[in-house]
């Protein structure tokens, strides 16, 4: 017979052991007792077990993520896990320090007495959390469906981030309307920021490049980050600003004050409101000692002047390591080159925006190419007379008139590169044995391929076939006995290819894959990368298994994935 043991006698109730063992009195209720007991075990838990050290710099690490947004939500999230949790984050003065204000979410409160704004209401705690622990801020005021409430909403943002300039580091400002972007430039006109290191300003979007203007003749440019008078001029109001990007601002060139850059960014600039070469050479004259880097995109002079005469030597920037040159016509990269050398180059980025913004802002209308009678094209002022998007003259002037800049190069970027056959005599008069079993496009090519002795990086964005055919030519693509016409190119380490043509991307494999096969040509590759639109990243995945490419063979890593930058800059 089975027996069943029974509970001693003086063994206490379940319920009462609950109680006992998380200090509660037995008439508790059950259901308190148990999320009790499952309290304390999770007090016990590893986590909260570490020294509150430890978690601290848990917290830093999580909260060093380069998007803003996430290090914003790591902050709230952490803050309410736990009250050892809680207590941790409030006493860590930078994981507070990221504020982002948007205007998307104001709504005015018993008609128009009073605004609120929640990212506003939210950065106020971030930034009494923060101490005086210096500020990243981000303001995002675009046109919302509540219209009536983004006037008044913005000059209460820009009230209360006047109270806070002293101690923001870095600010990032984002607008799609005149009327807020004046509003924002009056509250930081002559508003000191001793600690400010960066500022981005951006209004509008990329196709501000192909409009006159933007402003009325009667109103003024915008005075922020320009002296009003030479008083004014005189007080520096930035004395740590080393990094300046500025995007669409109408800005008073002739006024610009800010000296010591290490970084200044030009883009997308109407055709009235670019600065003229001579206002250009100011601003970058004044900051040629700590210049590192230069990006213009969309801003230079579309007419600029040519030297004066042969004799003017271009402005020298001596500490410019990296520079980013986006046109709407080639003659504007070459006339800049015409006007300035930089003898510590080492990373270029050429792109033809014209092309890019197109593609970006009327897919449907230029998915088959960019026709002279496209009616798109007729109605932009900015790319008058039209120029066939090309490139050619410019990349001769490059490899025959400056071929010392591309010899310092290492990092190279060529986006939205088109070569039409329109050559100049530059090359036409050049005798090279190449064109004797090449074409003339891919000669050209070649040639910048193999002026770049020291180029160790390559990114071609949307790139033409004649450009795949020279990378599959260079080292050994000409005669070898011609040592002068036939030297070797640099041995790349890392190459970046994206295009919305995956056939090209197979091209380059097929071809990449018989010169390693032969044991001639180019060598394997330390990185290759591959990119393409989403809807075409499962078929060369395919084609590449299919063919039997082994990527392994032609680069020690390798990936095939989306291209993110929907092939525009």
């Amino acid at each position: 017979m089975q027996t069943t043991a029974s509970t001693p006698t003086n063994a206490p109730p379940v319920t009462a052991q609950h109680a006992e063992a998380s200090g509660l009195t037995n008439d508790t209720p059950f259901n308190i007792i148990n999320r009790a007991s499952k309290l304390q075990s999770v007090r016990k838990s590893p986590i909260n077990t570490l020294p509150e050290e430890i978690i601290l710099h848990i917290f830093k690490l999580g909260a060093s993520s380069r998007n803003s947004q996430k290090r914003i939500d790591f902050a709230v999230l952490v803050s309410h896990v736990s009250c050892t949790w809680r207590n941790v984050a409030f006493s860590c003065s930078s994981l507070w320090s990221d504020i982002t204000i948007t205007a998307d979410n104001m709504h005015s409160v018993d008609g128009e007495l009073a605004i609120v704004n929640a990212s506003l209401l939210r950065a106020k705690e971030f930034a009494s959390r923060s101490r005086v622990f210096p500020l990243s801020v981000r303001l995002r005021l675009f046109i919302t469906p509540n219209i009536v409430c983004l006037e008044p909403g913005t000059i209460m943002i820009m009230n209360w981030l006047r109270l806070v300039l002293p101690r923001v580091k870095y600010l990032s400002i984002h607008c799609d309307t005149l009327q807020v972007a004046w509003l924002v430039m009056k509250h930081l006109h002559t508003a000191p920021m001793e600690t400010l290191e960066t500022c981005k300003l951006k209004y509008g979007t990329t196709v501000l490049s192909f409009h006159h203007s933007i402003i009325p003749p009667p109103l003024v440019r915008f005075l922020f980050l320009a002296g009003q008078n030479e008083e004014k001029a005189a007080v520096n109001f930035f004395p740590k600003l080393a990094r300046v990007k500025v995007s669409g601002f109408p800005v008073s060139w002739s006024q610009w004050s800010l000296t010591h850059l290490t970084f200044l960014s030009i883009n997308f600039m109407s055709l009235h409101d670019r600065p003229s070469m001579d206002m250009l050479k100011h601003v970058l004259t004044i900051n040629r000692e700590t210049l590192e880097k230069f990006e213009i995109q969309g801003a230079i002079q579309q007419f600029g002047t040519l030297p004066r005469n042969a004799d003017e030597l271009p402005t020298n920037l001596p500490r410019l390591a990296d520079l980013t040159l986006g046109y709407l016509s080639q003659w504007e990269a070459i006339i800049f080159f015409l006007h300035f050398e930089a003898p510590a180059l080492k990373h270029l980025k050429l792109c033809d925006i014209s092309r890019s913004i197109l593609a970006q802002h009327w897919p449907q209308d230029f998915k088959d190419g960019f026709d002279l009678n496209n009616p798109i094209i007729q109605n932009m002022p900015a790319l008058q007379p039209f120029n066939n998007f090309s490139s050619t003259i410019l990349l001769e002037n490059l490899v025959y008139g400056w071929s010392s800049l591309l010899e310092r190069v290492e990092t190279l970027a060529l986006e939205h590169f088109s070569l039409p056959p329109l050559f100049s005599n530059l090359f036409l008069q050049d005798n090279d044995p190449l064109k004797q079993s090449h074409g003339a496009r891919v000669v050209l090519a070649y040639r910048m391929l193999q002026t770049c002795t020291q180029l160790r990086r390559l990114a071609l964005i949307n790139p033409e076939e004649c450009f795949i055919h020279a990378l599959n030519m260079y080292p050994n693509g000409a005669d070898t006995d011609d040592t002068e016409n036939s030297g070797p190119a640099p041995a790349l380490t890392h190459l970046y290819l994206a295009s919305s043509h995956p056939d090209r991307l197979m091209l380059f494999l097929k071809r990449r894959a018989e010169s390693l096969a032969k044991e001639e040509g180019p060598h394997m590759l330390d990185y290759l990368e591959l990119a393409t639109e989403k809807k075409d990243v499962g078929h060369l995945l395919k084609a590449i298994v299919s063919d039997h490419i082994d990527l392994s063979h032609l680069a020690k890593s390798s990936l095939v994935t989306e291209w993110q930058g929907s092939f525009t800059t």
